[in-house]
């Protein structure tokens, strides 16, 4: 295990029950990635960001309690972290988020990143967006954390969100006319419809819109995936991993794909 900062006492950790539920989580995870930004640490919030750490409670032999950011990562993300734990400058950027998080919720002794050892599908990443807003990107942010520790399924539904939140701003964007309740399928055909970047021109262009036409039938699935085969509904039975990273990773796969044609 990496400890990518450590207040004073014994380094032994030992993680007490769930983590603390997303929303609220969230919700600290936000405010206190603004309090680092007015103070001018802009690394520091980039990383609570973009690492989808779990708040937990712990423990150690000595019975004291604390609380700790914790996170199992991939092999490729744990020797990432294992390289910011030896730079000075991330390691300054972890005791500042360990002290703003203490400062405005539960005192954090442990920031520490574990080794997932569990098989599971390989994910695609999402898309720096060029075109975005804050309930898309928190969406993203809070389906990274999902998929690492709680499985692919909890991620589904952050995901569909921010789908649909990212093809109403690109719609907007370009003034293309939406009601205020449409959904992912028709948003996503107004944008093919609409958009002078997809027009159909370039080479192959028949192909291409054979595949983007494919695309749309993704799109229209995820709306019964996500109503009856997630935690988003008390559904008695949900998607196992592989299939719920086939829906994230395609969402994602369509999100870099209209993403480049954007920019």
């Amino acid at each position: 295990m990496i400890r990518l900062y450590q207040g004073s006492g014994s380094g032994d950790i030992e993680l007490v029950g769930s983590p603390t539920p997303r929303e609220e989580w969230a919700d600290l995870c936000h405010n206190v990635c603004r309090l680092l930004r007015a103070r001018g640490k802009e690394q520091a919030a980039d990383l609570l960001e973009s690492i989808p750490f779990d708040l937990y409670e712990g423990q150690n032999p000595f019975g004291d309690e604390f609380s700790l950011l914790y996170f199992a990562a991939s092999l490729e993300q744990y020797v990432e972290l294992a390289a910011k734990n030896e730079d000075p400058t991330a390691k300054s950027a972890f005791r500042s988020i360990a002290e703003t998080i203490s400062e405005v919720g539960p005192y954090i002794r442990f920031v520490a990143v574990a080794l997932d050892t569990k098989s599971t599908p390989q994910a695609v990443s999402s898309p720096p967006l060029a075109i975005t807003s804050d309930a898309v990107e928190r969406a993203l942010a809070d389906c990274e954390q999902l998929v690492h520790s709680r499985g692919a399924a909890s991620g589904v539904d952050r995901i569909h969100t921010a789908l649909h939140g990212y093809l109403r701003a690109v719609c907007v964007k370009a003034g293309i006319p939406v009601s205020n309740g449409a959904g992912i399928t028709d948003l996503f055909k107004a944008m093919r419809v609409g958009h002078p970047k997809f027009a159909a021109d370039g080479p192959r262009a028949s192909d291409i819109d054979r595949i983007v036409r494919s695309m749309a039938n993704i799109v229209d699935s995820l709306n019964p995936l996500r109503n009856q085969a997630t935690l988003a509904h008390p559904n008695e039975v949900i998607l196992e991993d592989a299939e719920a990273m086939l829906v994230i990773n395609s969402v994602r796969t369509l999100l870099h794909y209209v993403n480049a044609k954007l920019e």
